[in-house]
């Protein structure tokens, strides 16, 4: 009985030790994305993902045989390793994904002309509102995670058209809108503050920062 309880436990142990982490993959519409197991796989591969909080399959590869569930339009397909093959991805492809049962990919699908902005956590990030949102006010920023709205954290700064984050943390990851438009997906990782680099389109916003300040300090003196 006793060696029985040991050698359940090592299987537990063992099989904590290679369990996979979900994959998170960001990509834009109308672009194409390839979808990998999180572990290897052999024979019959069936993917799903879930939907309203059911797990909903959605392509079957088993060998050379294909079967896909409500894709009339024949987006879905598989490589050599079995991944998942997504063309034209849309927006509403965005959620997590299985194979085989076990989670895979959390998949962001973000829209056309939205920014990519990747960076260490703990930095400085400044995050710039799309032409289309009017100047005429300070605009309204939300983020959105999983399709669902969450609301900013409150040392979050507005200045103008430019949204200030200070010490970013992994949970303010997500995509941002600037009064209902997208502007930017942020995603930040984990990693030493002094290793960090600047995008040169993040340098340049905080450029075009500085120097709507002081024309605004000249603007008043006058």
């Amino acid at each position: 009985m006793r060696m029985n309880i040991c050698s359940c436990l090592l299987a537990l142990v063992l099989g904590c030790n290679v369990t996979a982490e979900i994959i998170h993959q960001v990509v834009k519409e109308e672009q194409q994305v390839s979808l990998r197991c999180s572990h290897s796989v052999e024979g019959k591969v069936t993917w799903s993902r879930e939907i309203n909080g059911n797990t909903v399959n959605i392509f079957i590869v088993d060998g050379d045989r294909e079967q896909r569930f409500n894709d009339p339009h024949k987006r879905y397909g598989s490589i050599a390793d079995k991944s998942l093959h997504i063309s034209r991805v849309a927006v509403s492809d965005s959620g997590k994904y299985l194979c085989n049962n076990e989670s895979a990919v959390e998949l962001t699908v973000i829209p056309s002309g939205t920014t990519i902005v990747s960076i260490a956590e703990k930095s400085n990030v400044t995050l710039t509102c799309p032409d289309v949102v009017g100047g005429s006010h300070v605009p309204t920023w939300t983020r959105e995670i999983a399709g669902k709205q969450q609301q900013i954290r409150p040392h979050f700064s507005a200045v103008d058209k430019y949204l200030n984050i200070p010490d970013v943390q992994p949970g303010d990851s997500g995509l941002y809108y600037c009064d209902g438009k997208p502007a930017a997906n942020l995603t930040v990782t984990k990693g030493d503050q002094s290793e960090r680099g600047e995008t040169q389109e993040l340098k340049d916003t905080h450029k075009n920062m500085k120097a709507g300040k002081a024309q605004r300090r000249s603007y008043l003196k006058e």
